[in-house]
């Protein structure tokens, strides 16, 4: 059992980061720097939804899904830890509130998971440059 909920975890991982790094065209340049409040919350909550949607359909705990969360958010965008916990800290709340950056993510990663080509796959990585050019509107 223990090593079937660590290669989900890994599985899970994997998903993320080959996702994410997909992604990360589309997002501004040293995001950890940016003083952009809202482009750095849609960002981070679009990243977050995308691993929490990939946990849940493993059938990860919330403490394995968290913990995939931080290091995987971290990395992508090369945040201190401590910048990246207190930016999740936030999530739950926003998930709650029905933040749209969140839901997006979630439902971005089960669309590049299941696309049939790369097309697909470039289609579900597009969605965050959506979100940010309403940012960059309003």
């Amino acid at each position: 059992m223990q090593k079937n909920q660590q290669e989900s975890r890994d599985s899970v991982t994997k998903l993320a980061l080959q996702f994410l790094a997909e992604v990360i065209g589309q997002c501004p340049a040293e995001l950890e720097k940016s003083t952009e409040r809202d482009v750095v919350f849609a960002v981070v909550g679009f990243q977050y939804g995308a691993v929490q949607s990939a946990a849940y359909a493993a059938g990860l705990e919330k403490e394995d899904a968290q913990a995939i969360s931080e290091e995987v958010i971290g990395r992508i965008n090369g945040m201190e830890m401590e910048a990246v916990q207190k930016l999740l800290e936030l999530m739950p709340m926003l998930t709650r509130k029905e933040y749209p950056p969140i839901g997006i993510g979630q439902r971005a990663i089960i669309s590049f998971y299941n696309a049939a080509s790369d097309e697909d796959k470039l289609t579900a990585t597009e969605t965050l440059r959506e979100i940010l050019h309403q940012i960059d509107r309003s």
